[in-house]
């Protein structure tokens, strides 16, 4: 059953991690505009959405309860976009297509890996 404190944690997390998603994939992106071949490529989202994966690894290894809907769901869930990978894919489809399939190559298997050393490594640290 879904409490009226976990749906806040949820929308305290997605408020947080919203716009942290916004201002870390513009900032990379903005980085690397310079470069004209990294530009083709979406680092910013895959920075974001790796970083992400990393922390859900963490969070889920070493929280319960609320605080868990607060990191996961809420700021991971918000902080991370597969919305996002979605446009980026659209528009390398149409503008490059190398880089469209190195996109929707790498990304998955770099936010899972992420992920899953980020989990187990918790796991072994928090014991």
């Amino acid at each position: 059953m879904i409490t009226l404190t976990t749906w806040i944690a949820v929308a305290v997390g997605a408020a947080v991690g919203a716009p942290l998603r916004f201002i870390v994939d513009r900032g990379v992106t903005e980085g690397v505009a310079s470069a004209r071949d990294a530009r083709q490529f979406p680092w910013g989202l895959l920075v974001v959405n790796g970083l992400g994966s990393a922390i859900a690894g963490v969070v889920l290894a070493t929280t319960t309860g609320d605080l868990r809907y607060l990191l996961l769901v809420g700021f991971c869930g918000a902080f991370t976009t597969f919305s996002g990978f979605g446009w980026e894919a659209d528009r390398l489809w149409s503008t490059a297509r190398d880089a469209f399939w190195l996109a929707v190559i790498v990304m998955p298997v770099v936010c899972v890996a992420l992920f899953l050393g980020a989990w187990k490594l918790a796991v072994l640290v928090v014991g």
